[in-house]
């Protein structure tokens, strides 16, 4: 999935068909942003459509069936995650930039299980430099994948057996951050309190917490350790924890 920055003069003979641009996000400074970018350097790009929230990018979307699709990850209505979500399951081979100031791990975990091996998407920091925008674009459009260089250190980091949370060590972290005692976290995910305490542990280790010789007289509660760690790294944020409790009383 990580690709290297594209380089490539793009040819005005070699861009596609005009189509139709969508840019989604509820800042009309950061649509101007890329809108002027692309004007200026992608001229033979067709018209640029504009949505304050990812429902009406979704809209959008069905309608016009545009060239590439540019998402803001936290925008009302629906995020953008989700819209890509969505429109990725209508029409999975739709060119996707994610542009943002987010870096968070547990974004990229999310996208990651979205985008299509084969599919063409960008994940773009707002602190950006303008050609950075505009090679991530030319990238997509080319069918390839641009990361951001730090977005790449954590792809890495996700997908090192060593450091890279499983889905079942990330259901525990999420149960403890919430409060979850052991019997309550069995509970919630049907398994055994003895697989409660396997997945804590195989978590404490890849959040480099020593759990050898656990005892009363250790110097940190091993729980808030890895929910310290874990808010460092980005493995969790309150939108995820509310999203989760109100799951739990369901």
């Amino acid at each position: 999935m990580l690709a290297q920055i594209n380089q490539t003069t793009f040819k005005q003979s070699e861009l596609p068909a005009s189509k139709a641009i969508v840019i989604a996000d509820d800042h009309e400074r950061e649509r101007a942003w890329v809108r002027e970018l692309l004007n200026c350097h992608l001229p033979a790009l067709g018209p640029i459509l504009e949505a304050e929230d990812g429902q009406h990018a979704c809209a959008l979307v069905r309608e016009q069936n545009p060239a590439i699709v540019f998402l803001d990850i936290e925008m009302p209505v629906m995020s953008g995650i989700k819209s890509a979500a969505q429109i990725l399951a209508e029409r999975p081979q739709t060119p996707i930039i994610i542009l943002s100031h987010h870096s968070d791990e547990i974004f990229v975990r999310k996208l990651w299980k979205l985008v299509p091996s084969d599919g063409a998407f960008a994940y773009v920091l707002k602190d950006s430099t303008d050609q950075q925008v505009i090679d991530a674009t030319r990238a997509v459009l080319e069918g390839d994948c641009w990361i951001h260089p730090r977005i790449q250190r954590i792809v890495r980091r996700t997908e090192s057996g060593a450091t890279g949370l499983t889905e079942a060590e990330f259901e525990v972290l999420i149960c403890i951050a919430i409060g979850y005692t052991d019997r309550a976290i069995a509970k919630r995910l049907y398994i055994t309190d003895k697989a409660v305490q396997a997945r804590l542990k195989c978590l404490y280790t890849k959040l480099g917490i020593s759990i050898k010789g656990m005892s009363e007289d250790d110097e940190y509660n091993h729980r808030c350790r890895a929910l310290n760690i874990a808010l460092r790294r980005g493995l969790i944020n309150r939108a995820e924890l509310l999203e989760w409790e109100d799951q739990s009383w369901r």
